[in-house]
């Protein structure tokens, strides 16, 4: 499976017509229906495996929906997340996941900076709902610069055992962007403007947005480790 969408729709619109859905949202008529649809999906697969970025606004309501499931956190850098963002959500739309405050972001900021805003709102909403609950954190850079090594640790998690397939797999993992692997899905928002994955902002920010978004994220990116 590569996104689910319509299905978490079951659950109606999220907070100020966001992504964001609670534990409230997790009726009971809703959770059948989901956890039918899932389990469709399923079939005699061990694992079923959903990566839907919204899904980060929503562990509480995931949690309710499915106690069992086992969470995954990948963080990167807040920088190169917004320049990965600005094509979905840095001009006159919005089809990237949207926080609560969506709409304020929407009406006061563009281009960069509203994502760069956008992915602060969104990790601060994240972060507190996984404090205190069972997950596994993982690092966008540390999987680009040693794919297995992240790989191992994923399937030592999920309690899954290696398989060559996924050496193979990791084998495609670069951090250049000339002539690597891009998912099928994802060249809709590629753009084919930055050498490297981790620290594209400093190729793809002007200086006066560096220093817009290195203020407004300051204190969240010291907290998550970044320069």
């Amino acid at each position: 499976m590569f996104e689910a969408h319509r299905v978490w729709e079951l659950a109606g619109q999220g907070v100020g017509e966001s992504h964001r859905l609670t534990a409230q949202h997790a009726t009971p008529p809703v959770k059948r229906e989901i956890r039918h649809w899932f389990l469709e999906q399923q079939g005699a697969a061990r694992l079923l495996v959903e990566k839907n970025p919204r899904n980060v606004l929503r562990v509480p309501f995931l949690r309710a929906v499915f106690p069992e499931a086992q969470l995954i956190h990948i963080v990167r850098d807040g920088r190169d997340v917004a320049c990965s963002m600005v094509p979905g959500c840095g001009g006159k739309e919005w089809s990237h996941l949207k926080p609560p405050s969506w709409k304020a972001l929407m009406a006061r900021y563009e281009g960069a900076l509203r994502c760069a805003l956008a992915w602060g709102d969104i990790m601060e909403i994240a972060l507190a709902d996984l404090e205190g609950t069972p997950h596994l954190e993982l690092r966008y850079e540390e999987l680009v610069r040693a794919p297995m090594d992240v790989a191992r640790k994923l399937v030592a998690y999920l309690g899954l055992t290696e398989d060559e397939t996924m050496a193979r797999f990791c084998e495609k993992i670069w951090d250049a962007t000339a002539g690597s692997y891009h998912a099928q899905h994802q060249i809709r928002w590629y753009r084919d403007d930055h050498d490297a994955r981790i620290g594209r902002w400093r190729e793809n920010l002007t200086e006066e947005e560096r220093q817009l978004i290195n203020h407004a994220l300051a204190p969240l990116l010291r907290r998550l480790g970044y320069e």
